[in-house]
Protein backbone atom coordinates (compact mmCIF):
# COMPACT_ATOMS: atom_id res chain seq x y z
CA UNK A 1 0.00 0.00 0.00
CA UNK A 2 3.04 2.38 0.91
CA UNK A 3 4.56 1.76 -2.71
CA UNK A 4 1.01 1.63 -4.21
CA UNK A 5 1.14 5.79 -2.58
CA UNK A 6 4.60 6.57 -3.32
CA UNK A 7 4.63 5.71 -7.11
CA UNK A 8 1.48 7.96 -7.62
CA UNK A 9 3.40 10.70 -5.99
CA UNK A 10 6.31 10.58 -8.20
CA UNK A 11 4.23 10.38 -10.80
CA UNK A 12 2.79 13.61 -10.18
CA UNK A 13 5.85 14.94 -9.46
CA UNK A 14 7.71 13.82 -12.94
CA UNK A 15 4.30 15.08 -14.65
CA UNK A 16 4.73 18.78 -13.09
CA UNK A 17 1.16 18.14 -12.16
CA UNK A 18 1.78 20.34 -9.03
CA UNK A 19 -1.95 21.54 -8.25
CA UNK A 20 -3.11 17.53 -8.30
CA UNK A 21 -0.01 16.55 -6.37
CA UNK A 22 -1.23 19.56 -3.57
CA UNK A 23 -4.65 17.64 -3.53
CA UNK A 24 -3.19 14.76 -3.23
CA UNK A 25 -1.08 15.37 -0.16
CA UNK A 26 -3.68 17.26 1.17
CA UNK A 27 -5.87 13.91 1.12
CA UNK A 28 -2.81 11.61 2.34
CA UNK A 29 -2.40 14.08 5.45
CA UNK A 30 -6.43 13.69 5.85
CA UNK A 31 -5.89 9.72 5.36
CA UNK A 32 -3.63 9.48 7.99
CA UNK A 33 -5.31 11.58 10.35
CA UNK A 34 -8.50 9.71 9.79
CA UNK A 35 -6.29 6.66 11.04
CA UNK A 36 -4.89 7.86 13.64
CA UNK A 37 -8.37 9.02 15.06
CA UNK A 38 -9.43 5.33 14.43
CA UNK A 39 -6.54 3.94 16.56
CA UNK A 40 -7.27 6.21 19.32
CA UNK A 41 -10.73 5.50 19.38
CA UNK A 42 -10.19 1.95 19.55
CA UNK A 43 -7.26 2.60 22.04
CA UNK A 44 -10.36 4.44 24.25
CA UNK A 45 -12.97 1.70 23.46
CA UNK A 46 -10.56 -0.80 25.00
CA UNK A 47 -9.60 1.50 27.93
CA UNK A 48 -13.14 1.76 28.71
CA UNK A 49 -13.91 -1.83 28.15
CA UNK A 50 -10.85 -2.92 30.74
CA UNK A 51 -12.03 0.18 33.07
CA UNK A 52 -15.34 -1.40 33.24
CA UNK A 53 -14.23 -4.81 34.11
CA UNK A 54 -11.58 -3.47 36.41
CA UNK A 55 -14.60 -1.82 38.47
CA UNK A 56 -17.25 -4.48 38.04
CA UNK A 57 -14.76 -7.02 39.91
CA UNK A 58 -14.54 -4.12 42.46
CA UNK A 59 -17.87 -3.51 43.10
CA UNK A 60 -18.37 -7.70 43.27
CA UNK A 61 -15.54 -7.61 45.92
CA UNK A 62 -17.08 -4.71 47.81
CA UNK A 63 -20.57 -6.11 47.48
CA UNK A 64 -19.03 -9.60 49.12
CA UNK A 65 -17.47 -8.03 52.33
CA UNK A 66 -20.76 -6.05 52.29
CA UNK A 67 -22.25 -9.42 52.72
CA UNK A 68 -20.05 -10.43 55.25
CA UNK A 69 -20.14 -7.69 57.36
CA UNK A 70 -24.18 -7.91 57.44
CA UNK A 71 -23.50 -11.44 58.60
CA UNK A 72 -20.89 -10.26 61.71
CA UNK A 73 -23.57 -7.25 62.30
CA UNK A 74 -26.23 -9.35 63.07
CA UNK A 75 -24.23 -11.63 65.20
CA UNK A 76 -24.06 -8.19 67.22
CA UNK A 77 -27.24 -7.29 67.48
CA UNK A 78 -28.30 -10.86 68.41
CA UNK A 79 -25.55 -10.33 71.53
CA UNK A 80 -26.56 -7.04 72.48
CA UNK A 81 -29.81 -8.13 72.89
CA UNK A 82 -28.96 -11.29 75.39
CA UNK A 83 -26.24 -8.56 77.21
CA UNK A 84 -29.37 -5.91 77.46
CA UNK A 85 -31.92 -8.80 79.00
CA UNK A 86 -29.21 -9.28 81.25
CA UNK A 87 -28.76 -6.07 82.62
CA UNK A 88 -32.57 -5.70 82.33
CA UNK A 89 -32.76 -8.15 85.06
CA UNK A 90 -29.90 -7.61 87.12
CA UNK A 91 -32.17 -4.09 87.63
CA UNK A 92 -34.80 -5.45 88.82
CA UNK A 93 -33.33 -7.80 91.38
CA UNK A 94 -30.40 -5.11 92.24
CA UNK A 95 -32.75 -2.01 92.14
CA UNK A 96 -36.31 -2.86 92.06
CA UNK A 97 -35.76 -5.68 94.93
CA UNK A 98 -37.91 -7.96 91.93
CA UNK A 99 -37.82 -11.93 92.63
CA UNK A 100 -36.80 -13.42 89.03
CA UNK A 101 -36.89 -17.32 88.64
CA UNK A 102 -33.98 -16.61 86.81
CA UNK A 103 -31.37 -15.16 85.00
CA UNK A 104 -29.34 -14.86 81.79
CA UNK A 105 -25.93 -16.35 81.74
CA UNK A 106 -24.59 -14.11 84.26
CA UNK A 107 -21.36 -14.47 81.82
CA UNK A 108 -22.82 -11.95 79.71
CA UNK A 109 -21.99 -9.43 81.81
CA UNK A 110 -18.54 -9.58 80.71
CA UNK A 111 -19.20 -10.06 77.11
CA UNK A 112 -16.75 -8.65 74.41
CA UNK A 113 -16.81 -8.86 70.59
CA UNK A 114 -14.01 -9.53 68.43
CA UNK A 115 -14.73 -6.13 66.33
CA UNK A 116 -13.48 -6.41 62.58
CA UNK A 117 -15.30 -5.76 59.58
CA UNK A 118 -13.93 -6.04 55.82
CA UNK A 119 -15.02 -2.91 54.56
CA UNK A 120 -12.92 -0.41 57.16
CA UNK A 121 -11.83 3.40 56.37
CA UNK A 122 -9.63 2.07 54.27
CA UNK A 123 -11.79 1.89 51.57
CA UNK A 124 -12.63 5.30 51.47
CA UNK A 125 -9.93 5.53 48.90
CA UNK A 126 -10.95 2.59 47.11
CA UNK A 127 -14.17 4.66 46.69
CA UNK A 128 -13.13 7.52 44.94
CA UNK A 129 -11.97 5.30 42.07
CA UNK A 130 -15.48 4.25 41.28
CA UNK A 131 -17.47 6.15 38.61
CA UNK A 132 -20.91 5.73 40.33
CA UNK A 133 -21.25 9.02 42.12
CA UNK A 134 -24.22 7.45 44.57
CA UNK A 135 -22.23 4.37 44.88
CA UNK A 136 -18.91 6.67 45.51
CA UNK A 137 -20.68 8.12 47.73
CA UNK A 138 -22.53 6.26 50.31
CA UNK A 139 -19.34 4.11 50.13
CA UNK A 140 -17.63 6.99 51.94
CA UNK A 141 -20.67 7.56 54.35
CA UNK A 142 -20.22 3.75 55.58
CA UNK A 143 -16.86 4.23 56.03
CA UNK A 144 -17.61 6.62 58.11
CA UNK A 145 -20.02 5.50 60.23
CA UNK A 146 -17.87 2.37 60.61
CA UNK A 147 -15.29 4.32 61.88
CA UNK A 148 -17.97 5.93 64.78
CA UNK A 149 -18.87 2.27 65.98
CA UNK A 150 -15.32 1.04 66.38
CA UNK A 151 -14.68 4.70 68.37
CA UNK A 152 -17.09 3.80 70.55
CA UNK A 153 -16.53 0.04 70.87
CA UNK A 154 -12.76 0.51 71.28
CA UNK A 155 -12.43 3.77 73.14
CA UNK A 156 -15.30 3.67 75.34
CA UNK A 157 -16.79 0.44 75.99
CA UNK A 158 -13.79 -2.02 75.68
CA UNK A 159 -11.83 -0.27 77.91
CA UNK A 160 -14.77 -0.01 80.58
CA UNK A 161 -15.21 -3.97 79.97
CA UNK A 162 -11.77 -5.14 79.91
CA UNK A 163 -9.94 -2.47 83.08
CA UNK A 164 -12.81 -1.70 85.21
CA UNK A 165 -15.66 -4.59 85.40
CA UNK A 166 -13.80 -7.42 85.06
CA UNK A 167 -11.23 -6.43 87.80
CA UNK A 168 -14.19 -5.76 89.80
CA UNK A 169 -15.47 -9.30 89.34
CA UNK A 170 -12.52 -10.82 90.15
CA UNK A 171 -12.20 -8.47 92.85
CA UNK A 172 -15.47 -10.14 94.72
CA UNK A 173 -14.37 -13.65 93.51
CA UNK A 174 -17.01 -14.21 91.43
CA UNK A 175 -15.30 -16.22 88.80
CA UNK A 176 -16.06 -20.31 88.86
CA UNK A 177 -12.11 -20.98 87.95
CA UNK A 178 -13.58 -24.89 88.20
CA UNK A 179 -15.98 -23.92 85.49
CA UNK A 180 -13.58 -22.41 83.49
CA UNK A 181 -11.32 -25.18 83.15
CA UNK A 182 -13.83 -27.78 82.59
CA UNK A 183 -15.38 -26.19 79.83
CA UNK A 184 -11.74 -25.62 78.44
CA UNK A 185 -11.87 -29.36 77.44
CA UNK A 186 -14.16 -29.29 75.20
CA UNK A 187 -13.89 -28.03 71.61
CA UNK A 188 -14.39 -24.66 71.09
CA UNK A 189 -16.50 -26.02 67.92
CA UNK A 190 -19.42 -26.69 69.96
CA UNK A 191 -18.79 -23.76 72.20
CA UNK A 192 -21.64 -21.36 73.05
CA UNK A 193 -23.66 -19.73 75.88
CA UNK A 194 -26.35 -22.76 75.87
CA UNK A 195 -24.26 -25.32 76.42
CA UNK A 196 -22.19 -24.02 79.94
CA UNK A 197 -25.90 -23.51 81.63
CA UNK A 198 -24.90 -25.28 84.79
CA UNK A 199 -21.82 -24.47 84.59
CA UNK A 200 -21.49 -20.73 85.04
CA UNK A 201 -18.64 -19.02 84.55
CA UNK A 202 -19.85 -15.83 86.89
CA UNK A 203 -21.37 -16.98 89.75
CA UNK A 204 -25.34 -16.18 89.72
CA UNK A 205 -25.93 -15.92 93.11
CA UNK A 206 -22.71 -13.62 93.78
CA UNK A 207 -24.01 -11.55 90.98
CA UNK A 208 -27.30 -10.79 92.26
CA UNK A 209 -26.09 -9.91 95.38
CA UNK A 210 -23.57 -7.85 93.55
CA UNK A 211 -26.68 -5.59 91.96
CA UNK A 212 -27.51 -4.90 95.02
CA UNK A 213 -24.63 -2.06 95.68
CA UNK A 214 -24.77 0.82 95.00
CA UNK A 215 -20.62 0.79 93.17
CA UNK A 216 -22.68 -2.29 91.24
CA UNK A 217 -25.59 -0.62 90.17
CA UNK A 218 -23.28 2.92 89.12
CA UNK A 219 -21.13 0.61 87.12
CA UNK A 220 -23.95 -1.17 85.44
CA UNK A 221 -25.71 2.28 84.45
CA UNK A 222 -22.15 3.35 82.58
CA UNK A 223 -21.60 -0.15 81.43
CA UNK A 224 -25.46 -0.27 80.02
CA UNK A 225 -25.23 3.38 78.53
CA UNK A 226 -22.12 2.31 76.35
CA UNK A 227 -23.57 -0.78 74.95
CA UNK A 228 -27.11 1.35 73.73
CA UNK A 229 -24.46 3.71 72.56
CA UNK A 230 -22.83 0.95 70.42
CA UNK A 231 -26.14 -0.81 69.68
CA UNK A 232 -27.76 2.51 68.12
CA UNK A 233 -24.75 3.36 65.89
CA UNK A 234 -24.48 -0.17 64.68
CA UNK A 235 -28.48 0.22 63.63
CA UNK A 236 -26.78 2.95 61.97
CA UNK A 237 -24.25 0.76 60.30
CA UNK A 238 -27.01 -2.38 59.26
CA UNK A 239 -29.19 0.67 57.88
CA UNK A 240 -25.88 1.43 55.55
CA UNK A 241 -24.74 -1.42 54.79
CA UNK A 242 -28.00 -2.33 53.46
CA UNK A 243 -28.64 0.77 51.43
CA UNK A 244 -24.97 0.39 49.84
CA UNK A 245 -25.85 -3.33 49.05
CA UNK A 246 -28.98 -2.71 46.95
CA UNK A 247 -27.01 0.43 45.04
CA UNK A 248 -24.53 -1.83 43.84
CA UNK A 249 -26.66 -4.89 43.09
CA UNK A 250 -28.72 -1.75 40.95
CA UNK A 251 -25.33 -0.81 39.06
CA UNK A 252 -23.91 -4.62 38.28
CA UNK A 253 -27.53 -5.02 36.71
CA UNK A 254 -26.47 -2.35 33.97
CA UNK A 255 -22.86 -3.81 33.32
Amino acid sequence: MIKFFRKIRQNLLSENKFSKYLIYAIGEIVLVVIGILIALSLNNWNENLKSIKEEKEILNNIYKDLSTDSIQFDYYESQFQKIETLHLQLYKVGIKNEELDSISEPALIRRSLYFKQLIDSDFEKKAHTIENSKIREALILYTKTIADLETVYEIELLPLINKKLKNYLAEKELYNVKNWFELKSRTFDDYSYDEINGKNLVDKDGLIELAKTKKFQQMLFELNVKWNDFHTRLMIVINENYKLRDLIRQELKEY
